[in-house]
């Protein structure tokens, strides 16, 4: 019998498909990037968000900005908030390709 994992969000995912970009901050062994890389949000919640990615996928641990389009209503137009968030966790053999899950930092 297979066991089930305990969840370890905090807050329910919402699918949320847009495109996006982020910038790696930097560390105490790297200087932040001066690269946009995209990648597509796939869902978010009050706490996260996770994306897809065409590009190498950074370290977990790593502090991004990323640009969160969010729409006003009946707007085609997004306001695109930048958001500082950790990548908690990377997955580079998912079947949509590679995905990185990020925690906002507030």
């Amino acid at each position: 019998m297979k066991k089930l994992k305990k969840e370890k969000r905090i807050s329910s995912r919402i699918p949320y498909t847009c495109t996006t970009s982020y910038v790696a901050m930097g560390n105490f062994v790297s200087p932040p990037s001066v690269v946009d890389v995209k990648g597509t949000i796939l869902d978010i919640s009050e706490s996260g968000v996770r994306i897809q990615i065409d590009g190498q996928a950074l370290e977990t641990g790593t502090v991004v900005c990323i640009r969160v389009p969010v729409y006003k209503s009946k707007s085609k137009t997004p306001i695109t908030v930048p958001v500082l968030a950790e990548i908690r966790w990377v997955n580079e053999e998912m079947p949509a390709g590679r995905q990185m899950g990020l925690r906002f930092m507030m």
